[in-house]
């Protein structure tokens, strides 16, 4: 049938837009359903049951045998659906939307840009999850479905919200979860070794991040003129802004220093010098906020000036290189959960300390292949505290010893599990000019283990030890 007449049958169905839902883990009585699946059998299974929840309509492709007076299919479902999630936020034609992707520092610099970019502004990324919690019942996704941004967006607390910063994760990407979204400007972080449990290697990984800068998704984009982002750069058509060490770069990095409290960064744009000193420390924060200022500035948001004005109050985000002060040494709660991101870490603060004292752990049932390199990274750290992250269903000594493989056995090493006493043992061994990296799960509150979901912040543990052992 004809895509136009496909979508005035929608349009005659009349339906009330906000009882419509994408999952039917959020179907209630009398609700519209819009749903669409691969596997017929999955799908099939999925209208039955709304329909048993008393779901008023279900809409659907032609893929679902099920029969039913409340059932609804199209042949061009994909574009019917387009046409709703618009519908529901017609608004979106007059919204600046930024895609944010990379291995590590999306929530960072997501993060900064919203800060540069004003009250306005919404970021909508991995620290974020409280956002849909009266969205969707589904589990919080680093990118959420288009339907349940849009939802959200509905809603008429952001109603003010011009500028919408996304963190968009290869998953995201390569199951089209943001198919129909138009961003304005989209950066590229970096790339390193993540998600092999889901991407069969690096080069396949680099091409689930390289379709958020398909001409479709985005207008422009910023990247970073070094390894993967030269590589996007080379790949990729499209209007382009780069940042690098070289003076033939769009911003010209001239200088990076850092102390023990903060950053200075030196740039040049347009023949003009800019200095600037971050408040804080952390692994690529210059990087992070530099991209957050191309971005900003390439897309003709904010000028230059504005850009330098907001920066006087950016903070960092919680749980990223998060500062804590006990007796006269430092600790710093942080999310590296990555070979490179571990490494990064410590760089930071190699210089700055005599002694480095690192606890961290590895995530059960995914990315397994990583744990031996993140024992490597962590061997730069002169004592080595392995623990619980979120082992999951995993034997959580299994995973720490997966990790041990990688660690260098003539430095100071242990294995404690409880993640809590590992938290404590790492304080007390503060001696001198010393610093503890608590890594892993930065901004988490919550410890995963088997089928429980028990209360654990990093930060609120590290304030309260801290206060205990004063």
């Amino acid at each position: 049938m004809d895509i136009s007449k496909e979508i005035q049958i929608f349009n005659d169905l009349d339906i009330n837009l906000d009882n419509l839902v994408n999952s039917t883990l959020d179907v209630f009585e009398d609700c519209i359903l819009i749903i669409n699946l691969n596997n017929k059998k999955k799908l099939d299974k999925y209208v039955t049951e709304a329909i048993n929840k008393k779901a008023k309509l279900i809409i659907t492709s032609i893929n679902c045998n099920v029969e039913s007076e409340r059932v609804v299919k199209f042949e061009n479902y994909e574009d019917v659906f387009n046409h709703v999630i618009k519908k529901m936020y017609p608004e979106y034609v007059d919204k600046n939307f930024f895609g944010l992707t990379g291995t590590n520092g999306k929530t960072t610099t997501g993060y900064f840009l919203n800060q540069l970019l004003g009250e306005d502004s919404l970021f909508i990324g991995t620290t974020e999850d409280y956002l849909f919690k009266d969205i969707t019942r589904e589990e919080h996704l680093t990118t959420p479905k288009l339907f349940n941004i849009f939802k959200l967006l509905r809603k008429k607390e952001y109603t003010h919200i011009n500028n919408i910063v996304l963190e968009v994760s290869s998953h995201a990407l390569d199951q089209n979860r943001l198919k129909g979204m138009e961003f304005l400007v989209s950066g590229f972080t970096n790339l390193s070794q993540d998600h092999f449990d889901y991407h069969d290697n690096i080069d396949t990984y680099f091409d689930a991040k390289k379709k958020l800068f398909n001409k479709n998704l985005s207008k422009q984009y910023v990247f970073i003129d070094e390894d993967w982002g030269t590589r996007l750069n080379k790949e990729v058509n499209g209007e382009s802004w780069s940042i690098g060490f070289k003076k033939e770069n769009d911003m010209f990095i001239k200088e990076i220093k850092s102390s023990e409290t903060n950053t200075l960064v030196s740039f040049k744009i347009d023949n003009h010098n800019y200095r600037v000193i971050l408040p804080f420390i952390g692994p690529n924060c210059e990087m992070n906020y530099l991209l957050a200022v191309g971005m900003a500035h390439f897309s003709g948001t904010l000028s230059l000036d504005r850009i330098l004005l907001e920066t006087v109050n950016i903070k960092n985000p919680k749980g990223r290189f998060e500062k804590f002060s006990y007796l006269d040494n430092d600790v710093y709660v942080d999310y590296a959960h990555t070979p490179e991101a571990i490494d990064k870490a410590i760089e930071v603060v190699q210089e700055k300390y005599e002694k480095i004292i690192i606890v961290f752990g590895a995530g059960g049932n995914r990315d397994s292949y990583k744990r031996v390199n993140m024992g490597k990274a962590a061997n730069k750290a002169d004592h080595i505290i392995i623990t619980n992250d979120n082992p999951r269903k995993e034997d959580p000594m299994l995973i720490a010893k997966e990790i041990l493989e990688g660690v260098d056995l003539n430095k100071k090493v242990e294995i404690v599990l409880d993640r809590k006493a590992a938290l404590k043992k790492g304080l007390d061994s503060l001696r001198g000019k010393s610093v503890l990296l608590v890594l892993g799960k930065g901004h988490e509150s919550k410890q995963e283990l088997k089928d429980r979901f028990v209360d654990f912040d990093d930060s609120v543990m590290i304030s309260n030890l801290i206060e205990d052992m004063k």
